[in-house]
């Protein structure tokens, strides 16, 4: 009963590929800029209109294909469409250090965008669909659509928010727990966005890929993953979690949805 099945693994893929706002077309290309701003904040025709007239540009991304980014000065802004890939800031000291994974319904460098000599690394953690949108275009409405401006302010907050809501994680609990609040994260941040019906979401990010984001080895992160299954918390296939006990772990783990998300009614 608790496992994973062939159904169900397939609806969670076939949801992954759909829009993040209501029930839109299968299609990826239902996925842009103003459906998934539209989750942050209250836009209207006027404002949903100017973001669809911004200048982008699909770009496809093979599995461990890298992406430098650095626009004039501002990071490049991607809306993820389909797939999985991660996010590093690169340094002269210390290399690449991923700092965040993001998948369909995600927009990759908006935060950092409006800091200038801010150099990312984008790296596909599966073969990706992107688009490339305008910094400038995009900056621009945000100076004179509120509507635009309040839903990139609360996009930012929210992923500031996962980070804060990780990082605290990764400083008061136990291995075990760190990664039992990493699945509830992902978790949460499919549910927010309308792309789950049950328990079990796709996760095809590599254990080496969750050791550098939570401050542990490939190998610490394997045996928690074991441990929480043999607790029945979760079941796990290659590329897929199912959540058994959601309640109990989050008790366990302290996650607080409600910190991530709870701040969307801007005034």
């Amino acid at each position: 009963m608790d496992k994973v099945t062939e159904e169900e693994y397939q609806q969670v893929e076939d949801k992954n590929r759909k829009s993040v706002h209501g029930s839109l077309s299968s299609d990826s290309s239902c996925i842009g800029l103003g459906e998934v701003l539209g989750l942050y904040g209250e836009l209207g025709g006027d404002a949903r209109e100017a973001l669809a007239n911004i200048r982008q540009k699909p770009v496809e991304l093979r599995r461990n294909q890298k992406v430098f980014s650095l626009c004039e000065g501002r990071a490049d802004i991607f809306v993820v469409k389909e797939g999985w890939a991660s996010l590093s800031h690169a340094t002269s000291t210390r290399g690449q250090d991923i700092c965040n994974v993001f998948m369909p319904g995600d927009i990759i460098g908006m935060r950092e965008s409006f800091f200038e000599s801010h150099d990312i690394v984008i790296l596909s953690l599966t073969n990706c669909k992107l688009e490339k949108v305008s910094v400038d275009d995009l900056h621009e409405l945000l100076k004179t659509n509120e509507e635009i401006r309040k839903a990139i302010t609360s996009y930012v907050m929210v992923n500031d928010n996962i980070t804060i809501e990780r990082l605290r994680s990764c400083t008061h609990h136990r291995s075990e727990e760190r990664v039992a609040h990493f699945l509830l994260e992902v978790y949460a941040r499919f549910n927010f966005k309308g792309l789950l019906t049950g328990n079990v979401f796709s996760f095809p990010v590599t254990q080496d890929v969750v050791g550098e984001l939570l401050g542990m080895t490939s190998v610490h992160v394997s045996r928690c993953m074991t441990a929480l299954e043999q607790k029945k918390l979760i079941r796990k296939t290659r590329s897929s979690i199912k959540l058994l006990k959601p309640e109990e772990m989050a008790r366990n783990t302290g996650f607080d949805r409600d910190f991530i998300y709870g701040h969307l009614c801007l005034g």
